[in-house]
């Protein structure tokens, strides 16, 4: 993004010199901020089964996120996918049988084992991915979500039909260009934009099934969207969690699928109001402050907040009175996707 606003100011001072006959060149006008359209979409999916005598149940959840960033044609001027993507497993009696991996598949990098288990001759799959935000960039939103497919090695009928892109990219295209499209329709318009970048932190919970209770698997992928100054404040963040649940009994037969909307989509339903008491405000209503109370600051001044204990014992809320006054929720993995979310703007 840089080098395309410094190749606009180098083309402005030629065309500067040119019209003062080869004379003493005017100093160069301050380039303007930049604005684009900044979005992030998430799409969940589920893939549930019971466990069998012979196999372990499991609830596999895949959490696509795109971050996107549009000029005022349309046109792509950056995207960040990943996926986090975590299996919980469980007997024939309701008995966890192992701990999910909380990475992402961006963050497994060779260890997804897109060569290794599946023979790919392109690439792994953080090197497919990155073939497909280069191929993106400069193509309008339309051109990316109306691409065509074609069907690859592995059956699946949803690939780049595209000789370019899948030169380097095989894989799977639905869920990310669902992610797109959501990322295009939440897309806000953001003044001063330098870099942009996308972070996550996951965790899960998971308990066994007894008598007395249902087992279930929790996991909890929270994303942060950031767009960045020259300066490195922040002029722009987008913050959401895919909190899904999936409850077995102790014959090891699903008794609840998971809710597949984030809880900034669950909106009201999350109950911050209605279950936890809430004087503040709903999730997502808390959310909006901290993004708006972020704005205009640094990473670190974000990061590096101090902490309170709020009225349900979580010590990790903010103190700042600005903030607390609209926003009282544990802060912990928001920070830690904002970091990340730093570290990745490009």
């Amino acid at each position: 993004m840089k080098k395309v606003l410094a190749l606009a100011l180098t083309a402005a001072m030629a065309l500067s010199m040119v019209a003062c006959g080869g004379s003493e060149p005017a100093a160069p006008a301050e380039p303007e901020a930049a604005t684009y359209k900044v979005g992030m979409g998430i799409v969940v999916s589920e893939t549930p089964a019971d466990a069998t005598a012979d196999k372990d149940g499991s609830a596999q959840i895949n959490t696509t996120v795109a971050l996107v960033t549009f000029d005022a044609e349309d046109k792509i001027v950056s995207a960040s996918i990943d996926v986090a993507q975590q299996t919980t497993k469980w007997d024939a009696t309701g008995t966890v049988t192992g701990e999910p991996d909380l990475r992402t598949k961006l963050e497994k990098g060779p260890d997804y084992g897109m060569k290794a288990e599946w023979g790919s001759q392109i690439g792994e799959w953080f090197e497919q991915i990155a073939a497909f935000e280069t191929w993106m960039v400069g193509k309008t939103f339309d051109e990316v979500v109306n691409m065509e497919f074609t069907t690859n090695a592995h059956d699946y009928a949803d690939t780049p039909a595209d000789e370019d892109l899948k030169a380097g990219c095989t894989i799977s295209m639905t869920a990310f260009l669902d992610a797109i499209k959501e990322a295009h329709e939440n897309a806000v318009e953001v003044t001063g934009v330098a870099k942009v970048g996308l972070g996550s932190d996951v965790t899960a919970t998971v308990a066994s099934a007894t008598a007395d209770k249902e087992g279930s698997a929790q996991i909890n992928s929270t994303w942060a969207g950031l767009a960045l100054d020259e300066a490195g404040n922040i002029v722009h963040a987008v913050i959401d969690t895919a909190q899904q649940t999936t409850k077995f009994g102790v014959d090891g037969v699903v008794t609840a699928n998971a809710d597949l909307r984030t809880k900034y989509e669950k909106g009201p339903d999350y109950g911050m109001k209605a279950e936890w008491g809430s004087q503040i405000g709903e999730w997502f209503e808390q959310i909006d402050a901290l993004t708006a109370w972020m704005t205009g600051k640094t990473v670190d001044a974000v990061v590096n907040m101090e902490f309170t204990t709020n009225a349900h014992d979580y010590a990790d809320t903010p103190a700042d009175e600005d903030l607390k006054a609209g926003c009282t929720i544990s802060m912990t993995s928001f920070l830690a996707a904002i970091q990340q979310a730093a570290d990745s703007a490009k």
